[in-house]
C-alpha cells in the first residue's frame, strides 16, 4: 500500500488490502488497530457526495415516510431508555427527520448537518443547522444526549470528532452511536457489493472491537449494546440483493431518501425499477427479520448500536 495512505483512527501505515468494492474503491485494514476503511483518495469532495436536498411531497413519498416512521420510533425508544427528556443533538441529521421527531416527543432538539440539509430553521423546540461542528460548536451549548445514526462511518477523523462531541455532553449525558457492522453476515455474503459498504461515502467500516476501540480513544465507555435494529438489517438484505439484479444501484434507497439522485433516469426506467424493487422487497422483508434476529445473537447483525458515556 502507498505510504501516503494512513489509518484514520490510529495513523498507522501498516495496511493490508481486504478487497475491491463493486464501485472500484479499495477496502483496506490497518494491521495495528484492525480498523477497516476505504481508500477514498480519488473520491469526489463531500460537497459533491452530500448535496443539499429538499424532499418532495407526493402521496407516494408521504406514504413511504409514514411507514418508515416505525423505525424512527424504535430509535426514539432506544434514546428514551437512556434519557427520557432534555436537550438532544442529532449529529449528521440529514434532512432533520429524527431531530424533528424527538422535538415532537418533548426533547429540545438540534439537528446538525454539515452538507445535505436543505432548509435550516429555528423553532422553540427544534433547530436545524447546516454547518461544520467547529463553526457552531460554541453556540450550541451542552446536551443530555447526542445521537449519530450511521454517521460515524462517514468521518475522516472519528476520534477527533467524538472527542469534540464528548465536551458537549452535560453531566450524566449519553452518546448513542449506530454504524454498519463489517463483521455481519450481510457483509460476508455480499462483500464488495454490500449495500452498507457504500464507498466512497462510507470511509470507515467498524466491527464490534474497533467501534469500542474508537470510542475508548475518544474518552467514552460503552454501557449498553443494542444487538438488533430491524431498520438496518432489512434494508441491507433487500437493497444488497436488488443491486445484484437491477442496473441502477440503490434505487429503492434513493427513492425513499428522495434527494434527487434518480433525476437522470427516464420515467420508464423508474417505473420498471420501482415495480421490481417493490416485488423484491415483499419477498425479502419477511425472511430478513428472523435472519437478522439470529445473526444478532452472535454480533453478526447488519448494524452495531451502542450507548456510551464519558469514561
Amino acid at each position: 500500500m502507498s505510504d501516503a495512505l494512513k489509518c484514520p483512527m490510529c495513523g498507522g501505515a501498516d495496511l493490508a488490502a481486504e478487497f475491491t468494492s463493486t464501485a472500484g474503491y479499495e477496502i483496506v485494514r490497518c494491521r495495528d488497530c484492525r480498523l477497516v476503511f476505504t481508500d477514498a483518495r480519488t473520491a469526489p469532495p463531500p460537497s459533491e457526495l452530500y448535496p443539499p436536498f429538499e424532499q418532495s411531497d407526493t402521496a407516494a413519498q408521504r406514504s413511504a415516510r409514514s411507514a418508515l416512521s416505525l423505525f424512527t420510533l424504535q430509535r426514539a425508544k432506544l434514546v428514551e431508555a437512556a434519557k427520557s427528556s432534555g436537550r438532544l443533538l442529532d449529529y449528521g441529521a440529514g434532512a432533520g427527520q429524527f431531530a424533528r421527531f424527538m422535538a415532537g416527543r418533548g426533547f429540545e432538539s438540534v439537528g446538525l448537518e454539515p452538507y445535505s440539509l436543505g432548509t435550516t430553521l429555528e423553532e422553540p423546540s427544534l433547530r436545524l443547522v447546516r454547518a461544520p461542528l467547529a463553526q457552531v460548536k460554541d453556540s450550541l451549548g451542552r446536551f443530555d444526549v447526542i445521537t449519530m445514526w450511521h454517521v460515524l462511518e462517514h468521518l475522516e477523523h472519528p476520534v477527533e470528532l467524538l472527542t469534540q462531541l464528548r465536551s458537549m455532553l452535560a453531566p450524566g449525558g449519553v452518546l448513542v452511536v449506530s454504524v454498519p457492522n463489517f463483521a455481519s453476515w450481510q457483509s460476508e455474503v455480499f462483500k464488495g457489493g454490500w449495500f452498507h459498504l457504500d464507498p466512497p461515502r462510507h470511509l470507515l467500516q467498524f466491527e464490534p472491537s474497533t467501534l469500542e476501540d474508537c470510542l475508548r480513544r475518544s474518552g467514552f465507555a460503552v454501557t449498553r449494546q443494542v444487538p438488533f435494529l430491524p431498520e438496518y438489517g432489512t434494508s441491507g438484505w433487500i437493497q444488497s440483493a436488488l443491486n445484484r439484479v437491477l442496473p441502477h444501484q440503490n434505487f429503492l434507497y434513493e427513492w425513499v431518501k428522495d434527494r434527487g439522485a434518480l433525476s437522470s433516469m427516464s420515467t420508464a426506467e423508474k417505473a420498471l425499477h420501482f415495480a421490481a424493487s417493490v416485488a423484491g422487497s415483499v419477498a425479502l422483508f419477511g425472511a430478513s427479520i428472523p435472519v437478522e434476529f439470529v445473526a444478532a445473537q452472535s454480533n453478526k447483525a447488519a448494524a452495531l448500536t451502542v450507548v456510551a458515556t464519558p469514561s
